[in-house]
């Protein structure tokens, strides 16, 4: 990867229509860079300040990072509080641990469509992404092998239809819990009141025929094997959600994707955080998956 340096613009434009002004922020390659004859004022983001033309970079988007992880990328990168106050109309990539509905990544995503800026991951994505049903729905339709489930409190009708052992995930979006297992009539009792936050919402419940596998997915990466890889890419491609852990259930040479939860910040390693810093330069230098 060859150097590069990052630069915030302020710049004046009056070619077409009334005068505008905008902040642009562009990462530039050393060996990639070409000037062009129009009066900008430009602040490094070295702390150095100084008149320069403008300079436009090939193969290089215009992404914005907004994140909650430090990171080591050379791409202009703001903390969620700074960007959720501010009205910067780029491309956004919200980097964060938790996109549950009301928590900090939910709202950058969603300061970012107000802005009528693109960003990944949508706010519609995040939402669905951790309500397991609907999950589990839209991953079923895209191809995603998934596990069968029902939507209920009513735990007569769990023991009828589905029998144990049972996995239930909660259907609140406020849940940060995984999964429960329940193994017999008293613990499902005590698992549903607990998932249910004192049954003011219904459970997700699907039969445990296999075994539970729970693994971090990095821009779709992870380290398991080939099919819960495909399982992590596949989940990735659908709704875009770049941080998060993910729960299979194995069955025989089977995988089912079963939930999805936010990591916490610990859970990420100094391995993890690479992979992050390059993905990130990855869709700035080659524009992919743009669209969230």
């Amino acid at each position: 990867m060859g150097k590069a340096l990052s630069f915030s613009f302020t710049m004046e434009n009056s070619c077409s229509g009334p005068s505008t002004s905008r902040v642009l922020y562009v990462v530039v390659p050393l060996s990639d860079y070409l000037f062009l004859n129009v009066n900008i004022k430009a602040q490094l983001i070295l702390n150095m300040t100084e008149a320069i033309p403008c300079i436009q970079s090939s193969g290089v988007k215009c992404v914005l990072v907004v994140s909650n992880i430090d990171l080591t990328t050379d791409l202009p990168t703001m903390k969620p509080s700074a960007f959720l106050e501010s009205s910067i109309k780029d491309f956004t990539l919200n980097i964060n641990n938790d996109y549950r509905y009301l928590k900090t990544g939910y709202y950058v995503s969603l300061h970012a469509e107000i802005l009528g800026n693109s960003v990944i991951p949508s706010s519609e994505n995040t939402v669905d992404a951790y309500r397991t049903p609907i999950l589990l729905l839209r991953a079923s339709k895209a191809g995603i092998s998934t596990a069968p489930f029902i939507v209920t409190g009513s735990v007569k009708q769990i023991i009828a239809e589905l029998g144990f052992p049972v996995v239930l995930f909660a259907v609140n979006p406020f849940s940060y819990d995984g999964f429960k297992i329940a193994k017999n009539r008293s613990a499902l009792y005590r698992a549903v009141k607990s998932l249910e936050m004192n049954y003011k919402f219904a459970v997700c419940a699907q039969p445990l025929k296999g075994t539970m596998v729970s693994f971090k997915s990095i821009f779709g990466k992870c380290e398991m094997g080939k099919e819960l890889r495909e399982i992590s890419e596949k989940v990735y491609e659908v709704f875009k959600i770049p941080i998060c852990k993910l729960h299979v259930q194995r069955v025989e040479k089977e995988a089912y994707l079963c939930g999805l939860q936010p990591l916490k910040k610990e859970e990420l390693l100094p391995n993890d955080l690479k992979t992050i810093n390059e993905e990130i330069w990855q869709i700035s230098k080659n524009g992919e998956h743009i669209v969230g």
